[in-house]
């Protein structure tokens, strides 16, 4: 059962993100191989930043800044399957001056109920030569 406190039905702070499950996404059984659900998260979280800040990754690595998942907790509560369509919703439950704690759900597009994927991923920043650096100002007004 997912704790509803840390997965709210609606945020006003949240970016919904859709995709597609194409057949290279599955395995055998034509469920989604556990993996690639953390390339579906990564799109969302792009897209996430592209959406709320008016920017995308790429102008963050031309600024020097370099996003790297520092820990990610994902649970898996159902599979998707080939051909649905899937929802992301993406949010930023909070910052820190060195971290970024993302909070990310999976369902079939339409089912608000049931979750196919939670996870919480934690995001530090980096700079070229690899040192960490503080995340920008305009993640921590999100």
């Amino acid at each position: 059962m997912v704790n509803q406190a840390l997965f709210p039905s609606a945020n006003p702070r949240e970016r919904l993100f859709e995709c597609s499950v194409y057949y290279e996404d599955t395995d055998c059984m034509s469920v989604v191989y556990h993996a690639n659900y953390l390339k579906f998260l990564e799109r969302a979280r792009s897209e996430y930043v592209a959406d709320r800040l008016g920017t995308n990754i790429v102008d963050y690595h031309n600024r020097g800044y370099l996003f790297m998942v520092h820990k990610i907790e994902i649970a898996y509560h159902a599979p998707a399957k080939l051909g649905d369509i899937l929802t992301i919703r993406t949010w930023i439950e909070k910052t820190t001056t060195f971290r970024i704690v993302v909070k990310q759900i999976i369902i079939r597009k339409g089912q608000h109920r049931d979750y196919l994927v939670t996870a919480t991923v934690t995001l530090v920043a980096v700079g070229d030569d690899g040192q960490l650096r503080e995340i920008p100002s305009e993640f921590h007004n999100l």
